[in-house]
């Protein structure tokens, strides 16, 4: 049985990401060792499942097209740029929920039941409204980056989510490559 690496998430408008790649760029010049993410694979994460049978993939539509049936589109925004752990110790660079994170978090707890339900065990880390813009492998060396960073904002316009799609996600040499396996409209 073959497995897949899979996740669940809401994809981004493509003129976010593009004002959000026109950021990632200007930090990339402060810390390029950071693993920046393409603006192509930026998306808010709900749930990471790993490899998973690629049978499972239409039982986990269907599971999530029935327990959504009642979730309707909502808008959110983008606002603020962060990591975790902390800026000095950064991990993970991100840029934060703004409004309509409380129904992200709703979406994410029925994305989460509907994951259970299928046998795929709890997440490891509770959600968190976030979009992961760098990943950070050695944290020490970056005090022009958490400069910039502590100086900047950003605020994308609302925009509507109203569908969640099931991700595969393919390691490669030059970078992740997701691709759409299953979507679910709210």
């Amino acid at each position: 049985m073959e497995n897949i690496r899979t996740f669940i998430a809401v994809d981004i408008p493509q003129e976010i990401k593009m004002e959000l790649d026109k950021l990632i760029i200007e930090l990339r010049s402060y810390a390029p060792d950071i693993r920046w993410v393409r603006a192509a694979n930026l998306h808010l994460t709900l749930r990471f499942l790993g490899d998973i049978p690629r049978n499972s993939i239409s039982d986990l539509a269907a599971e999530l097209s029935t327990n959504l049936a009642g979730f309707r589109e909502f808008p959110i925004a983008l606002s603020g740029v962060g990591a975790f752990p902390n800026l000095k110790r950064a991990r993970i660079i991100w840029i934060g929920g703004g409004e309509g994170c409380e129904l992200m978090a709703e979406l994410a707890h029925i994305v989460e039941k509907s994951c259970i339900k299928l046998g795929f065990g709890e997440a490891d880390k509770p959600f968190s409204c976030h979009l992961t813009i760098g990943r950070v492998k050695f944290p020490k060396g970056h005090e022009k980056l958490v400069s910039q960073i502590e100086s900047m904002a950003f605020d994308s316009p609302l925009f509507e989510v109203g569908e969640v799609v099931i991700f595969k996600s393919e390691l490669l040499p030059a970078g992740p490559r997701y691709t759409r396996l299953e979507t679910v409209r709210l």
